[in-house]
């Protein structure tokens, strides 16, 4: 437990080896599956800043999971990292993170930014996960469903800012 620990708080510099052994733990997998996994990640050359960045979608495409509920694990518990040992993007890119960058339901970096009907831009998981902690969240609902739409410009400029503070 201690060596994992050590292992996931450099999560932004995972090499597909770490990459495979989180997915393969997380999942519960055996050393086949997280042997073809690791193939997987070393194709794709997926390290962790990159699976930051990575959709659910994203997950069930490139890894051919069987199961939706196998992607949302695997981004549930990599964001959980995430936010447990955040980067210091500030030392380590010399300069501020933009506050319309960070999501204000997280506070950390937005993955996939989306409006919401309050006109407020949230990361998806954090609204979709908390929304009903947002006073009168019930304007948020379109017939009793969260509505939200994403914001491309936004997602592609944290991107860029991401890109540029390694």
């Amino acid at each position: 437990k201690k060596e994992w620990s050590e292992i996931e708080m450099k999560w932004s510099k995972w090499n597909s080896q770490e990459i495979s052994i989180f997915i393969g733990h997380t999942l519960e997998c055996k050393k086949s599956k997280i042997n073809q996994v690791h193939e997987i990640i070393k194709k794709n050359k997926i390290d962790g800043m990159l699976l930051l960045k990575l959709s659910k979608a994203d997950l069930m495409s490139i890894f051919d999971f069987e199961m939706l509920s196998q992607a949302c694990i695997i981004y549930d518990s990599f964001n959980e990292i995430c936010k447990r040992y955040p980067i210091n993007v500030i030392d380590s890119a010399k300069q501020a993170v933009p506050k319309e960058y960070l999501c204000p339901l997280s506070n950390s970096i937005m993955n996939d930014p989306v409006i919401a009907l309050n006109g407020i831009t949230y990361d998806r998981s954090s609204i979709m996960n908390q929304y009903q902690s947002i006073p009168n969240h019930s304007s948020l609902l379109i017939y009793g469903k969260l509505s939200l739409f994403p914001d491309h410009g936004l997602r592609q400029n944290i991107q860029k800012f991401l890109k540029n503070s390694k």
